[in-house]
């Protein structure tokens, strides 16, 4: 079984239930993104998408801008709640105890498996601090906290102990190449310390899924490369469920994983670098291959 796994997710942006609905049916009769926009004046992020992740992958969603890329991987840990469809989750890596199953709706009577949208406030906050954690484009960094209180902030939301949580933010800002800064300032970090911060930050909650939001592409070359190769080293170790999104075919290519390319909100073709490159889908996939290849 995967551990995501988005069943006919679509999403269409400040629109009533009725209006939505519209929007879906122009959808499905073939009409673009850009033809529904124009027509309805409603965005549409993403439609019908299913797609299956499995435990364990470092898997890279591209599309050039406004594809949907960011909207579909804010699905996942329901910073976006889609307009219809079902996001399954396996929960059996979850750090915690996972009281929240017990009110999620279940695949199959499988009791680990539960659809995220069928969470409660509650439930959904204990969901996110034991299942996700997120690496954003431009850092995320709190500016009035030290570098180590950064790093171990998820952890304080956990209740644990303050010398027990500093303890593990250091060991990750060992691991990422930031001894000796634990005291600094997200000010006075060059980008790509900051971006090691949020990676840090990531690790040390020890979440099964990280999600990574274009988290390299605001760097220069040599550090974005420095970068691509430490996480893939990381990955080898700790054996994480990575959800990273790009737009540069090269970054993917170098992740070696499953590709998922998405075009005006639908998900065009999964596959790894060499079945999109020796067989796309369509054009576009095409394209896209060529143009950043």
């Amino acid at each position: 079984m995967s551990h995501i796994r988005l069943e006919n997710v679509s999403k269409v942006f400040d629109a009533s239930p009725a209006e939505a609905n519209k929007v879906l049916k122009l959808l499905a009769q073939g009409m673009s993104s850009s033809e529904v926009r124009e027509k309805t004046g409603y965005s549409v992020g993403l439609y019908d998408i299913n797609l299956s992740i499995e435990a364990g992958e470092l898997h890279c969603i591209m599309g050039l801008s406004g594809s949907g890329k960011s909207t579909l991987v804010r699905h996942i840990n329901r910073l976006i709640d889609p307009t219809q469809g079902k996001i399954w989750i396996d929960t059996q890596y979850s750090v915690g105890v996972p009281t929240y199953l017990q009110d999620a709706e279940q695949l199959s009577k499988q009791p680990n498996i539960i659809n995220v949208l069928s969470l409660s406030d509650k439930p959904l906050q204990q969901f996110r601090q034991n299942n996700v954690s997120m690496v954003f484009q431009h850092f995320g960094l709190v500016p009035h906290m030290t570098v180590i209180q950064n790093v171990a902030y998820g952890l304080r939301v956990r209740k644990m102990a303050k010398s027990e949580r500093h303890e593990i933010a250091r060991h990750w800002l060992h691991e990422v190449g930031l001894d000796g800064i634990e005291y600094s300032y997200p000010d006075e970090l060059s980008g790509g310390m900051q971006q090691r911060v949020g990676l840090a930050r990531a690790l040390a909650v020890d979440t099964p899924i990280i999600l990574m939001d274009e988290a390299f592409s605001a760097l220069d070359p040599l550090i974005r490369a420095q970068l691509q190769a430490q996480l893939l080293q990381l990955q080898d170790r700790l054996n994480k469920t990575i959800v990273f999104i790009t737009h540069d075919i090269d970054e993917a290519a170098g992740f070696g994983g499953q590709i998922s390319i998405l075009n005006g909100g639908r998900l065009v073709q999964t596959g790894s670098i060499d079945e999109l490159r020796t067989n796309p889908a369509d054009a576009y996939v095409e394209r896209f291959m060529v143009a950043k290849g």
